[in-house]
């Protein structure tokens, strides 16, 4: 008689012997850790606690998601003078950002190349209210070079990369700098570079000086604070 026929014969159902516990001794010491055991020590305040930090948590990221929209918006400018025509202060303003250089530059300019004259036009072909040569334009423009706001954008970004440009000339100073720039924006960057400094044409010397004259003359007051 094998041992399973013997457990099926004295044990039918497979019982425990009588004899046997069938309960823990009521002095166990083993604690009841299910579902339905007490609370963790340690943790005081429950869940009132961690709906205040998950608060406090969204919170912060709002905070911080609003500093981050406020910061990346663009630049506005207080024209109290008005000096800046039509509604182009503000774009005035964003250019300067671009460029490194005031908007007291950027607008006089403007002035300088074309009267805030959209549909100007050089005899050399020059367009728009910064005056770009079709070449230029395909580099640094969007769209038509009569669009005063894409005119605009289009000259903080050139202006950005001529300041890049005229760095191996080691401008003394900041002033030194610009006028660097500002020649190199009349009569190109490479002429300049070659030249060692502004070249001896009365046009661009007349070009950087008038811009200066204006940027602290009519526009000097231009995108200041109140």
């Amino acid at each position: 008689m094998t041992a399973s026929s013997a457990k099926s014969r004295g044990n039918p159902k497979g019982r425990k012997p009588s004899g046997s516990p069938a309960r823990k001794p009521a002095g166990s010491s083993r604690p009841n850790r299910g579902a339905g055991g007490p609370a963790r020590r340690g943790r005081p305040g429950g869940p009132f606690r961690d709906s205040w930090i998950a608060l406090a948590a969204v919170g912060l990221l709002v905070i911080g998601a609003i500093g981050a929209v406020v910061q990346n918006m663009d630049p506005t400018c207080a024209d109290r003078d008005q000096a800046i025509p039509e509604d182009w202060a503000d774009d005035v303003a964003a250019a300067a950002r671009v460029s490194g250089f005031p908007s007291s530059v950027v607008a006089a300019q403007i002035d300088t190349e074309s009267r805030w004259d959209p549909d100007a036009e050089s005899p050399v072909g020059a367009v728009g209210l910064a005056q770009f040569m079709p070449d230029t334009w395909e580099l640094y423009g969007q769209g038509e070079r009569t669009d005063p706001e894409a005119s605009i954008a289009a000259q903080g970004h050139y202006l950005r990369d001529l300041r890049r440009m005229m760095a191996p000339l080691n401008p003394a100073d900041e002033q030194a700098e610009l006028d660097l720039v500002l020649a190199a924006y009349n009569a190109g960057p490479t002429v300049v570079l070659e030249n060692g400094g502004i070249p001896a044409y009365r046009e661009t010397r007349n070009y950087v000086e008038q811009i200066n004259r204006l940027s602290t003359t009519r526009y000097a007051e231009v995108c200041t604070q109140a």
